[in-house]
């Protein structure tokens, strides 16, 4: 099903822009993600032929023409954020890294937006460029998960070094033109409903799980955190920003929102994040936890949380450094840089099993019990947590559990 927005005459206007003096001779669309890979916007990928005999392959981003699906799933408020990222902050932090950046590995890792309007959003296809999605349900690995820290450091230090450097910029440009779209005390009527379904699927996939007299106090305690309607109104506080480590968040890091390319001996040669819907101004322990705790097995927490928090701290100095703004500058006044961090990621705990019981579910189900945004819908539909009761489900939920109650984060 090809959405109605894309037609011959946006083609054309979008190849006079990416190949000028180069006209089009046929296209093709095609649904541009699987079901269960996105849930808020349709993707198509169109592959476009042109007078010369080569090929261009673009992704076009729509909101669902389903006027109730736009509602089930707030898909415009969460449209214009991410057309707000791309057309003002995205552009003034990297015009930033541009005038700042002395030396080293500059922040490229996003596509190239060639077009970002109300109801659309026009991107480079990745997938032309070689790059694939991780399996969700497998999970990253840990040179993945090395590679995505070390982008989102990079990504993250713009955001301390022109709030530095430049900070009527930086308020006006990137902090002020993005907003919170998700966690927000207006959003608690409507998401009450979501996540009372979502935190009693999980209570009960713990409980199954997590059997004996042993695992009474973890049970307590988890219960004690979903009660009532507790956990999102813990998530509305955990997302507003607190100074001076508030940040530009890609605020949904998760893995159907990384793309990886590799080289011809498999390792990873190239990282891209996609889908700024969720971007948020907060802290940069917002993104780690989300990556960590929705996106990595217990194991590969257990043996290399600290190696992976420290590469991640490693490579926001140096990137402070190339911009002209050593840790030491930049935080002077407050306690150093990684005991900050540190503490943050700690703080944040809550926020990644918030997000986890919502986000589990859906990484380990099946595409066929997703929702399906390329099917038309006219009846009422409201948007619902996926009900996943799989083995793999309750055993990644009960791990986090477990592991953030033993780290004292819960």
């Amino acid at each position: 099903m090809a959405s109605s927005h894309i037609t011959s005459d946006l083609i054309n206007n979008l190849m006079d822009k990416v190949r000028p003096g180069i006209t089009v001779s046929s296209f093709k669309v095609e649904t541009g993600s699987r079901r269960g890979d996105n849930y808020t916007a349709m993707l198509f990928r169109v592959v476009i032929n042109l007078t010369d005999g080569s090929e261009e392959s673009l992704i076009i981003k729509c909101l669902p023409d389903s006027i109730v699906r736009r509602q089930a799933f707030k898909s415009d408020v969460l449209f214009q954020n991410e057309v707000a990222f791309y057309t003002q902050a995205l552009p003034a932090l990297l015009s930033f890294q541009e005038e700042n950046c002395k030396g080293g590995i500059k922040f490229s890792s996003v596509p190239k937006c060639h077009l970002a309007q109300d109801d659309l959003i026009v991107l480079e296809d990745l997938k032309a460029r070689g790059f694939d999605m991780p399996d969700r349900k497998t999970g990253l690995n840990l040179d993945q998960c090395t590679m995505v820290l070390r982008i989102l450091a990079r990504f993250h230090a713009l955001s301390f070094a022109m709030k530095y450097r430049e900070p009527e910029k930086f308020q006006h440009l990137v902090k002020e033109s993005v907003n919170e779209v998700y966690f927000t005390l207006d959003n608690e009527d409507w998401y009450r409903d979501y996540y009372r379904t979502a935190t009693r699927n999980a209570l009960t996939m713990v409980k199954e799980k997590l059997t004996g007299i042993e695992m009474a106090d973890y049970i307590e305690k988890f219960k004690s955190f979903v009660d009532g309607d507790s956990v999102f109104r813990s998530m509305v506080e955990m997302v507003k920003p607190r100074e001076p480590l508030a940040v530009l968040c890609h605020g949904d890091c998760w893995s159907n929102n990384i793309m990886f390319k590799y080289n011809n001996s498999g390792y990873i040669q190239e990282v891209c994040l996609v889908d700024f819907q969720v971007a948020r101004y907060g802290s940069p322990a917002l993104d780690i936890v989300n990556l960590l705790y929705c996106c990595t097995s217990h194991e590969l927490r257990t043996s290399f949380m600290a190696q992976l928090t420290e590469d991640y701290y490693s490579t926001l100095c140096v990137t402070l450094d190339q911009l002209g703004c050593p840790e030491n500058l930049v935080f002077c006044k407050e306690k150093p840089l990684k005991e900050m961090l540190l503490k943050e990621i700690h703080r944040c705990g809550r926020y990644g099993l918030g997000l986890a019981i919502d986000m589990i579910p859906i990484c380990t189900c099946d595409s066929e019990e997703a929702p399906d945004l390329y099917e038309a819908q006219t009846q009422e539909e409201s948007a619902e947590p996926v009900s996943s009761f799989n083995e793999q489900c309750q055993q990644k939920m009960s791990e986090l559990v477990q592991e953030l109650i033993d780290n004292g984060d819960l």
